[in-house]
């Protein structure tokens, strides 16, 4: 007899696991908390041998109840001879912040992290059918589009999640019936949270005044699966290989069909994205659009005209520095990073039309290469005055689309010493030097830079 009995969920569980791993042993980053859930799935993973590495986060909410999940997890691990791993973050951090998004994201990262250290085959969760009808009735409630109430996955290349199918309920009979340990987390019962909130006052009364409520939620995100593929389909027919709109072939689109389009590639980008109506309503403009203009999506993304395309244009926000370049580590040996090659070396023969050069002893050390933001300046090789980046790339013909990719050289004391180009076929040389970093008759060694496509 199998040594899985007779108990459905585990059978759901194997079959899951065969359906979608080739390989008989794919091993798993497993987020524990300590609850019903994730607690059943772990014996019934640890029945069938899948490797697992336990993630478990103390957010430190519920004060000693918080430890005590921990040690439960930590105790349940070292029976089964569990690699596990407890990560204790302070809920402070969260302030300012909705809390649950904050705590999804920390996990998230963490799971990412150690299955990147153990080389894992994924991520597994203990998302069940009760947290699925959840999850899409909250994005019918937030007024996202239909495409995006399409529901989760078993297996999307990343995250697993065998018990999708298993219901709550089966989940509890089955921990009663194991003798499983598990703790409840208080807070599930507070109604402060809108999942709370359906689950504990709404959802419950559902079912004696619409039988099979549930059953019918599961065929929405079917719909919106099918739906969804309609969307992909035309999106993949209108795009080109950089992910550019045809401007032609979009304007040509039913009005309706453009907004649901557009929705749709923005949430490829970044699923939480929602559009305003207004944004969506500014649509007509895009037939007078010129190239470089954009029209405002969303308070980070803008969909900008570049000739025949639209391109999604994100703005992260980020101006941190990327790379910091000190003269002495350069000179010991050159430096490549993002495409571009940094060497310091004689300056003898220069090559131009490929290549940057700067007098090294007219640098001020070290320098720091990031992505250029509006309001930078800078003096141009040959130039008497400033000009703006913005508009020494539109002079140097660097097209909308790809500015946003542009990265500038600034030295210590923060005055940029050289806008680099991103690497376009056929444009040579690959940026402009500031004219105070010019080399001379006089100097004798120089800091270049080259793409090394």
């Amino acid at each position: 007899m199998s040594k899985f009995g007779s108990s459905p969920i585990e059978k759901i569980v194997q079959q899951q696991k065969e359906h979608f791993f080739a390989t008989k042993n794919p091993s798993f980053v497993m987020g524990v908390s300590g609850g019903p859930d994730s607690m059943c799935l772990l014996h019934i993973l640890q029945k069938l041998d899948v490797p697992l590495h336990i993630v478990h986060i103390n957010y430190q909410k519920r004060g000693a109840a918080s430890d005590k999940d921990a040690e439960l997890v930590a105790k349940t691990a070292r029976k089964f001879d569990i690699d596990c791993k407890t990560i204790t973050v302070d809920p402070a951090e969260a302030e300012g912040r909705n809390f649950q998004q904050w705590a999804r994201e920390v996990r998230y990262s963490a799971f990412e992290l150690v299955a990147d250290q153990m080389q894992a085959n994924g991520i597994v969760t203990a998302h069940h059918q009760d947290d699925q009808i959840e999850t899409i009735l909250q994005k019918i409630f937030h007024g996202s589009g239909l495409a995006s109430w399409s529901a989760m996955q078993v297996w999307d290349g990343h995250l697993f999640r065998p018990l999708l199918n298993v219901s709550r309920d089966q989940i509890e009979t089955y921990c009663r019936d194991q003798s499983i340990d598990y703790r409840h987390d208080e807070s599930n019962f507070s109604s402060d949270f809108a999942r709370n909130f359906l689950r504990n006052e709404w959802l419950p009364e559902l079912e004696q005044h619409f039988p099979g409520w549930r059953r019918n939620v599961l065929r929405v995100a079917e719909q919106a699966d099918i739906f969804g593929s309609s969307l992909r389909y035309i999106l993949n027919e209108i795009t080109d290989e950089k992910n550019c709109l045809s401007r032609t072939d979009f304007l040509q689109l039913d009005e309706k069909l453009q907004k649901s389009v557009l929705i749709y590639y923005v949430n490829q980008v970044d699923k939480d994205a929602e559009i305003s109506r207004g944004a969506l309503n500014e649509l007509d403009k895009l037939e007078e659009l010129q190239t470089g203009k954009s029209i405002q999506l969303t308070e980070s993304m803008e969909l900008m005209r570049d000739r025949d395309v639209l391109k999604l244009v994100v703005d992260t926000g980020e101006t941190d520095v990327f790379l910091t370049l000190r003269r002495e580590e350069i000179e010991e040996a050159a430096i490549s990073f993002n495409g571009l090659q940094f060497e310091i070396q004689e300056f003898h023969n220069p090559d131009f039309e490929h290549c940057l050069y700067l007098d090294q002893d007219a640098i001020s050390w070290p320098l720091h290469i990031r992505k250029w933001k509006k309001g930078d300046r800078f003096q141009p090789l040959g130039m008497t005055g400033h000009q703006s980046v913005a508009d020494h790339l539109t002079n140097r013909k660097v097209s909308a689309t790809e500015k946003p990719d542009a990265l500038v050289l600034e030295s210590f004391e923060e005055t940029i010493c050289a806008v680099i180009f991103p690497p376009i076929e056929k444009k040579q040389p690959p940026g402009t030097i500031a004219d105070a970093l010019k080399c001379k008759e006089t100097t004798t060694r120089c800091l270049t830079i080259k793409h090394i496509l």
